[in-house]
Order: C-alpha cells, then sequence, then structure tokens
C-alpha cells in the first residue's frame, strides 16, 4: 500500500514518453538555433569585386534605371571616418556583389558608391530614389570626375525632419542636377539602426509619379483593408472568448501596420518632425507582430496541453521579445535583429514541424491539414526575408519580395478558415445558451423537489415524534426496554428532522454552505453517549480516550454524529461483524483527533483508492461515488466545523479514517 496524504491527489500523465522526448529536442534545437545565430554575420563581408562597375546614362532618359547592380560598398566598422577619409581610399576597398548591398542589423557605418557616365546632357533632372525608406540617415554626394569637392549633396532618411527632406512623400526622393557629359560618382553615406541594405533607382519624372500613386493607392488600401479585418477578429475573439482568434486579429492589424510603415505611409502621411517616430512606430508594431506569432503559434499547435515546459519558455521568449520596445528609437534595436529575428526563423520552423507532426498523427482532422497548407507554405518566404533583413544570407528581389505574395495567399485562406471558425464558435455559443437554459430549469424543478420532498418528510416524522410522546406520557411510570426504545425512537427522529432541515433545504443548495447549530460539548462525553446509542447487536463501537479528559469541542452534534457515522460504516464494510474499535487522542492543546480503524481482506488499492476519491475529489467516479458517497458529505461536515478527515495508511493492518477537529 502506498503511503497517502490529506490531499489525495491520482496524478495522469498528459504527455507519453516519445513526447517529453520531442520536447526536449525541440528545446535544445531552439537554444541551438539561438546560439547560433547568436554571432553577427554580415552577408557582405566576404565579397569580391564582380558585376558591372559603371551605369551609363544615355539622352533622353524615358526608362527607368536600376542602380544596385552598380553599387559597390565599404563598411566603417570604427564609426570614424568622413567624407575625405572615404574618398581617400582605395578603389578595391569598395566591394561589390551580385545581390543587393545588405549588412543585417549593424552599427556599422556603411558607404556605398556608384559610378555614372553620362553621354549626353540629360534636359530634365533625374530624381533618384533611395530605398528601404526606413534608413535612419542617406547622406548622397555627388562629383564630378576625380574632383575633391561634391558638385551636389543632400540629406534623406526616416530621421530628417519632415521639413528638411527635399521631396515630401512616402519615398526617399532627390533630384539630381541637370548633368552634362562625363563620369560621375555617387557616393552615399547610410546609418541606421534597422535592416540595412540599399537599393537604388534613377526615375524619370512621368514614370515616378504614376509608380508613387500605384504605390500609395495599394499601400491605402492594404492599410485600411488589413488593419480593418484585424480588428474585426480582435473585436470577434474577444466577444467569443477564443484566444485564437484575438490573437490571430492583433497579429493581422500588427503585420499590416507593420508593411504599410514600411512603404513609408507614415512619412507621407504623418510627415513626423521629430526624428524618432518613425523608428517608434516600425520598431514596436514590429516587435508586436513578432510577439504575436509566437503566441499564436502555440496556442494552434496546443502547446500548452501537450509540452507545458515549451509552453513556458515561448512565454518567457515572448516577454523576452516584447522588452526590446523600449530599443524602438536607438541602436539597441540592432540587438533585437541580429540575435530576435534569426532566432524567430527557427522557432517558426520548429513550430511547422510540431504541426507537421500533429496533422499525422490525427490525419481524419480536416483542420490540421489547412492549418498545415495556410501557415507552412507562408513560413518559408517569410523565413527567407528575416534572414535577409539580419545579413545571414542573401537579399535578392526574389526573398524580399515573395513574402507580400505568400501574405495574401495566407490572408486569403485563413480568412476562410477564421470564418469557418467563427461559424462553429458562434454555433457552439448557441448551444451552450440553450444547455444553460436548459440546466437553469433543471435546477428550478430541482429546487421545487427539494421543497416538497422537504415538506412530505417533515410530516410523518411529526406524526412519529408526537406519537413517541404521548407513548412516553402514559408509559412515564414504566421502566424496560420499551421506554429505552421509545427513548431511542424519539431521539432519532429529531435528528432526522434536523437532517431534513440541513441537507433538503433550498438555502443550502444555493450557498452550499451547512446551517450549523453548534455547542460547546466534551468530546470523550459526545463519543461515549455516540458509541451508546449506535451500538446494535453484531455492530459493536468501542471508544478509547487517551488522555483526553476535559478536552472540548464546538460543535453541531447531530451532523457530527453523521460524520461519524459514515466513517464507521464504511470500515463496517470490510470488519464483517468485528466491533469498531473508535481511539481519540489529543496530539495538541488545540486539537482532537479520532481514528477509525478499516481493516479487511477485501480492502486493497481499489478499495482505498474508492474511498480517497469520495473523501477528497469533487468529481468522483461513479463507482465511488455509488459506494462512499458518504464520506463526501462528512468532509463537508467536518470541513464547515473548521477541521479535516485524511486517511493514514498503517502498514499491512489496513489504513486509518482519521477526524481532526480544533479543541476550544
Amino acid at each position: 500500500m502506498k503511503l497517502i496524504s490529506r490531499k489525495f491527489t491520482q496524478a495522469k500523465t498528459t504527455a507519453s514518453a516519445g513526447n517529453r522526448l520531442l520536447a526536449r529536442m525541440a528545446f535544445l534545437i531552439l537554444l541551438a538555433a539561438m546560439a547560433v545565430t547568436g554571432t553577427p554575420v554580415h552577408a557582405q563581408s566576404g565579397a569580391e569585386d564582380v558585376g558591372k562597375t559603371r551605369a551609363m546614362v544615355t539622352a533622353p532618359l524615358n526608362d527607368t534605371i536600376d542602380l544596385t547592380p552598380y553599387v559597390s560598398s565599404y563598411v566603417d566598422a570604427t564609426q570614424s571616418l568622413g567624407l575625405q577619409d572615404i574618398l581617400g581610399l582605395p578603389q578595391n576597398a569598395f566591394k561589390q556583389t551580385t545581390a543587393i548591398p545588405s549588412f543585417g542589423y549593424t552599427t556599422d557605418i556603411i558607404w556605398h558608391q556608384v559610378k555614372l557616365g553620362i553621354e549626353d546632357t540629360l534636359a530634365q533632372s533625374p530624381t533618384i530614389e533611395v530605398g528601404p525608406s526606413y534608413l535612419n540617415f542617406i547622406d548622397l554626394y555627388l562629383f564630378k570626375a576625380d574632383q575633391g569637392e561634391p558638385i551636389w549633396q543632400v540629406k534623406l532618411g526616416d530621421n530628417i525632419p519632415a521639413s528638411e527632406r527635399p521631396v515630401a512623400g512616402t519615398a526617399q526622393l532627390a533630384s539630381l542636377p541637370v548633368l552634362e557629359p562625363g563620369e560621375y560618382r555617387l557616393i552615399i553615406r547610410v546609418e541606421s539602426n534597422s535592416a540595412n541594405f540599399l537599393r537604388l533607382k534613377l526615375w524619370p519624372a512621368n514614370d515616378l509619379i504614376a509608380s508613387l500613386t500605384t504605390r500609395n493607392v495599394a499601400t491605402n488600401i492594404f492599410f485600411g483593408l488589413i488593419v480593418t479585418l484585424g480588428l474585426a477578429y480582435l473585436a470577434l475573439g474577444l466577444m467569443l472568448r477564443d484566444v485564437i482568434v484575438a490573437t490571430y486579429g492583433v497579429w493581422v492589424a500588427a503585420v499590416g501596420t507593420t508593411v504599410a510603415v514600411v512603404n513609408g505611409i507614415a512619412l507621407g502621411i504623418l510627415r513626423p518632425e521629430l526624428p524618432w517616430v518613425n523608428d517608434l512606430l516600425l520598431g514596436v508594431i514590429n516587435i508586436i507582430s513578432y510577439c504575436g506569432t509566437v503566441l499564436l503559434w502555440m496556442h494552434i499547435v496546443e502547446l500548452r496541453k501537450r509540452m507545458l515546459p515549451l509552453y513556458l519558455f515561448g512565454i518567457a521568449y515572448a516577454s523576452v521579445i516584447f522588452g526590446f520596445v523600449v530599443s524602438s528609437t536607438n541602436d539597441l534595436y540592432t540587438v533585437f535583429g541580429t540575435y530576435i529575428v534569426p532566432s524567430h526563423s527557427a522557432f517558426m520552423i520548429l513550430m511547422c514541424v510540431f504541426l507537421a507532426i500533429r496533422a499525422v498523427q490525427d490525419w481524419r482532422n480536416w483542420l490540421n491539414w489547412a492549418y498545415l497548407i495556410l501557415l507552412v507554405l507562408p513560413t518559408g518566404p517569410a523565413v527567407l526575408l528575416q534572414l535577409s533583413h539580419s545579413g545571414l544570407i542573401d537579399a535578392t528581389p526574389a526573398r524580399l519580395e515573395l513574402h507580400q505574395f505568400t501574405l495574401l495567399f495566407h490572408l486569403t485562406g485563413m480568412a476562410i478558415l477564421m470564418a469557418a471558425r467563427l461559424s462553429y464558435l458562434d454555433h457552439e455559443r448557441r448551444v451552450m445558451t440553450i444547455r444553460a437554459a436548459e440546466t437553469t430549469n433543471l435546477v428550478e424543478e430541482q429546487r421545487n423537489l427539494i421543497s416538497m420532498l422537504s415538506h412530505e418528510f417533515r410530516t410523518p416524522l411529526a406524526v412519529i415524534q408526537r406519537s413517541s410522546e404521548m407513548l412516553m406520557l402514559r408509559l412515564k411510570n414504566h421502566r424496560g426496554d420499551v421506554l429505552e426504545r421509545l427513548q431511542r425512537i424519539q431521539l432519532q427522529a429529531r435528528k432526522l428532522a434536523r437532517l431534513v432541515d440541513v441537507f433538503l433545504s433550498k438555502d443550502g443548495i444555493d450557498t452550499h454552505d451547512l446551517s450549523l447549530e453548534r455547542t460547546t460539548v466534551q468530546v470523550d462525553r459526545f463519543l461515549a453517549e455516540f458509541a451508546a446509542q449506535t451500538t446494535r447487536e453484531g455492530a459493536e463501537i468501542l471508544v478509547t480516550c487517551h488522555e483526553t479528559a476535559g478536552a472540548e469541542v464546538f460543535i453541531d452534534e447531530t451532523l457530527m454524529a453523521l460524520a461519524i457515522t459514515n466513517l464507521i460504516e464504511t470500515s463496517r464494510r470490510f470488519a464483517h461483524g468485528r466491533p469498531i474499535h473508535i481511539n481519540l487522542y489529543r496530539p495538541k492543546e488545540t486539537l482532537v483527533e479520532i481514528r477509525i480503524p478499516c481493516s479487511g481482506d477485501e480492502l486493497d488499492d481499489t478499495e482505498i483508492g474508492l474511498i480517497a476519491d469520495a473523501l477528497f475529489r469533487r468529481d468522483m467516479e461513479t463507482q465511488a461515488l455509488s459506494r462512499a458517497l458518504g464520506l463526501n458529505i462528512s468532509q463537508r461536515i467536518v470541513a464547515s466545523h473548521g477541521g479535516s478527515i485524511t486517511l493514514r495508511d498503517r502498514g499491512g493492518t489496513g489504513i486509518e479514517l482519521c477526524l481532526i477537529l480544533p479543541s476550544e
């Protein structure tokens, strides 16, 4: 037999050994991924002089010229070099790449150069666009041939007040001067705490206006629709109390806002004069989207129910991510990009693996496959985008732009899936409302039945009490068994009436409290009288008091007698006619303890488990409910007196049901 404590619990394992092993492996994989991505790696650090060396511009300029392939770059890790220092560097100090020049999240200052060849005088001044729009500081210097002084310079970047930017709008634009034929060198200094890569385009005026118009319309429509959709999901999720829908709504709104800010909507609409406004909006909303992604994935794969340790780690991970909101306007944001962004990619890949495993294990559930398609497929481009921004892989146009198409696919598919989920939740809510109404009706009928039963019990009890009183008056001068039995009938009738008042009362059902009529009694006298009144032939009760003289308890004698009776009847089931020997102890001045032994050949671990269920659990199993219901009532009675019932192991001799009460 196992030692059974007061708070008896039956531990049930919620995950198999395979699931526990998978949780440990997943935890180690995530830690390893975070460790691997802990050291910043710049995609351009080992680039060689490759590609085209000079961009030729011919008149008239009718087409857009992408200058990105002609860009060569130099990393100033010291952050101390000036323009003249850069001009004095040898040409082989600037490295060129076949991809988009990308350096991850870094506090280094990046210098770029583009060589331009002008064949004919341009009739109109071309406009240069520098992207992305969220780079903090972008200083452009244009030199002719090998002159030491720039013929044109301008300051761009989202940390430049709107009134000081040459062209107000969503993009970083500047008009070049009218260029005569010759060789030119464009030097660009970039300083930013965000993903540091560079894209350059030279626009003719008409094409630029058409492109900006199209982009602004698309961004505004996308921003309005996706934020509205996210807020709708959030409102519906809160109304239906569904965590997945509400979290998805927050994520959708955050992603939509992030995309819009990246495309310059804040620069074009707010036109901030404070240098840090765009950084604040972009950084905070981006971090919120990352936290939403973590929480959403964990709820979708049901990580809390399946692997609680990994779920707790995910909560801690999301908390760490959210802590970086204080870094969005300073260089600490580069730490977020260097460490958190790649580890977030590893986290999403890990969640995809979990989702795939769950889909295979429960392959009949269509919802798992729908999640697998709508979440796993867009995750690949999202991971490529994050790793490109972090500088861990080369940034290419395909990797930077593929995500927007898979995002639209994801939003469209998830809109259908969320509509189905909301419909299902609404149906369940209606069903629960109907069931709640039915339950209310049943409870009301139960109360009416209890009132009726209470009345019906009291009527015959009153007749029995009055009849016994009349007989006792007529036989008051007699002595013998008849008078003794009448006294016992009267006593038991009073107790039964008291129990009817307690257990067949609507007030007791509503409040779950027992109505006590407590008096101070000597515990040894109370037990002696109890034994004398309940002992019968073949069912003897013996009481032994161990140094308890004078100990008093403040109890409802009728209810406490019922509680002890239930414990004794449980012991009697295994005694088979043997006397029940009750022991009374006083372990402390403030406590008394009534020990009722329970032993027999039929008392095995299963029976002990049923007894413990009846004592300590509310959701008793049917077998325990049918065989030991009185024990639960006894526990309620004793608890209402400030005491408790425990179950102790006596080794090979059985168990003890111990009733502990406070002593006055």
